[in-house]
């Protein structure tokens, strides 16, 4: 299930919007998305296939800009959201995409660092968010459509498949407006990645090992590694 079989179409924009820093009291990282996209957004679109409309939003710059990087770079790159990159230049780039006086990364050009870093502090981010991706309250609503429409052999195998797509679509649709945006992107992207997985090695699987702890997660079951399957279970469907 891609983000294009949820049955919508996407452009992406590349114009900022920066906050007046004397109107800012904290950085992004480990600020609610609602909050953070005021200081400092990307301008995104998207059409519904089937409807025709088209709703534009935000995504969060340091989202925009790492994904763009690692969209043009690290297509290739084997491991690419696996291998570490520099804890020091990682650092760095939190600094910047946290920081007002330095346009909260909108005018980095990347020089001086590695798709790895760049990958590295995406997570970062993602990980930081107090809620995740698919916030706290539609956590399980999310699990429970794997659990609860098991695919089987035979004839019904596809309609589970389309009962679970029409299941997310539904879902996806009751996030806030930034996190759905914010979602609608990460799978976007991630799709892209696996896709490509017979170079880098990022299948839909070990996509969803690595980006679960931003997208669904839950702080009553972050260290029970059965709970921890059944949302990478989620994710991973949710990339295919």
């Amino acid at each position: 299930m891609t983000a294009g079989s949820l049955g919508f179409s996407y452009t992406y924009s590349v114009s900022y919007h920066l906050l007046d820093p004397a109107h800012i009291e904290h950085g992004v990282f480990g600020v609610a998305l609602p909050q953070s996209i005021r200081y400092a957004r990307a301008n995104i679109s998207y059409v519904d296939d089937e409807s025709g409309e088209r709703l534009t939003g935000y995504i969060p710059i340091i989202i925009a800009k790492c994904g763009s990087h690692l969209k043009e770079e690290g297509l290739q790159v084997e491991g690419i959201f696996r291998l570490s990159g520099s804890a020091k230049r990682v650092k760095e780039l939190e600094q910047i995409f946290d920081s007002p006086e330095q346009q909260w990364g909108a005018t980095l050009l990347w020089d001086g660092y590695t798709v790895h870093d760049s990958a590295n502090i995406l997570r970062r981010f993602l990980n930081f968010l107090p809620n995740p991706v698919i916030t706290h309250q539609l956590y399980q609503p999310f699990r429970d459509v794997m659990s609860k429409l098991t695919v089987i052999s035979g004839d019904k195998s596809n309609k589970s498949t389309q009962e679970r797509i029409s299941a997310f679509q539904t879902l996806i649709e009751r996030l806030p407006l930034p996190h759905q945006f914010l979602l609608l992107y990460i799978l976007d992207m991630l799709s892209i990645f696996a896709s490509n997985d017979e170079v880098n090695l990022m299948s839909a699987s070990n996509l969803a090992a690595v980006f679960t702890p931003g997208m669904l997660s839950h702080p009553s079951h972050d260290l029970d590694p059965v709970q921890y399957k059944i949302s990478q279970r989620v994710v991973e469907f949710l990339i295919e």
